[in-house]
């Protein structure tokens, strides 16, 4: 009987090392100082810079009334800048502004008098159509291009009050990113 167990004890022990695979040595522990460090993170890659569309400034004045005189805002693409200036009946400044596309340009206009507006018109746009209507939308703009161009800052004086002579001055507050 103690023959019979042995041998179903080796038969038992055979087929589960034929199961297993082949017998391996066991592996010699790891030296920690021998590991390769670590893979160092890459760094992030840099922000695509942005570039500008350029101002066509004789192209935008040939647009303008001659009331108006132009002034091309210059500032870092993504960057801020103050613009003041006075406006007397129907004469004002409007201001170009490049931006490129999926920029976002807010403006905030702070006038001296409650009688002036700004509109904000897309130059390439022939029509003339505000893109944001001072006197309806408010005094404070936020737009995103869709694609590159420039945006026309335009402070004005209600016709009223520029027909009778009235001034006032302003500040225009400019950021883009």
């Amino acid at each position: 009987m103690r023959t019979a167990t042995v041998m179903l004890v080796s038969a038992l022990a055979l087929s589960l090392a034929a199961c297993n695979g082949p017998a391996q040595p066991a592996a010699a522990p790891k030296d920690a100082s021998a590991e390769a460090p670590p893979a160092a993170e890459a760094p992030a890659p840099a922000p695509a810079a942005v570039t500008l569309p350029t101002v066509d400034t004789a192209a935008v004045q040939a647009r303008l009334t001659p009331d108006n005189t132009l002034e091309a805002l210059t500032f870092e693409a993504a960057g801020s800048t103050t613009a003041s200036g006075a406006i007397k009946g129907y004469k004002a400044p409007v201001y170009a502004v490049p931006v490129a596309a999926g920029q976002t340009l807010t403006v905030a206009f702070k006038p001296s008098n409650t009688s002036q507006y700004m509109n904000v018109t897309d130059a390439a746009d022939t029509t003339g159509a505000a893109v944001h209507r001072g006197e309806v939308d408010g005094a404070d703009a936020s737009l995103t291009a869709a694609k590159d161009t420039i945006y026309l800052l335009q402070p004005f004086m209600v016709r009223a009050a520029a027909r009778r002579g009235e001034s006032g001055t302003f500040e225009i507050s400019v950021t883009r990113k």
